[in-house]
């Protein structure tokens, strides 16, 4: 056999697999310049080149981080949106929705995959006292993910790169 049809026919399957399940879930793309607000929410910071990801428990001794500027973070006050553009698309696809613990949150975030399968984004929960702010070779804000919570499995922190973090701020 060739190993080249065999390498697109595992693509096949792959893409195939995905559709299926995303069919059976009504898992779809949610973009976070058409993503809907609450009543009530408006935006207290947004940056649409900011790059954001979590930080995982058991992870690499040494990590090099390459700044792609890819990424945007739209902080409302009731919770924090962050996503990355696809391939070949002008629009920022949610990634990752963060509320804080101290405040209601979504019960997907108490499953495993923090509603993934279900919104196509994983609802996470951080702790707002630990907001960190740290200015190393890029500057970048943490926060500490509440580890009480299913969806942060294998997660501790949440860091958001940007430029324009003079004015950050949290959910009120």
């Amino acid at each position: 056999m060739n190993p080249f049809l065999i390498f697109v026919c595992f693509l096949g399957g792959m893409v195939s697999v995905a559709f299926i399940v995303s069919r059976i879930t009504g898992a779809r793309a949610q973009f976070i310049e058409s993503f809907p607000l609450e009543p009530g929410e408006r935006t207290l910071w947004e940056d649409m080149e900011a790059d954001a990801w979590p930080v995982l428990t058991h992870r690499a001794l040494i990590q090099t981080y390459p700044r792609l500027r890819r990424g945007a973070v739209r902080v409302t006050n009731q919770r924090i949106l962050c996503g990355t553009r696809a391939l070949f698309s002008q629009k920022h696809m949610i990634e990752h929705v963060l509320y804080p613990s101290d405040r209601p949150f979504p019960d997907a975030a108490n499953g495993i995959t923090g509603g993934t399968l279900k919104n196509a984004y994983k609802t996470l929960v951080f702790e707002r006292a630990s907001l960190a702010r740290n200015s190393d070779k890029y500057a970048f804000v943490e926060v500490m993910l509440d580890q009480q919570i299913a969806s942060s499995l294998n997660l501790i922190k949440f860091r958001i790169y940007s430029e324009k973090l003079d004015s950050f701020a949290l959910p009120d």
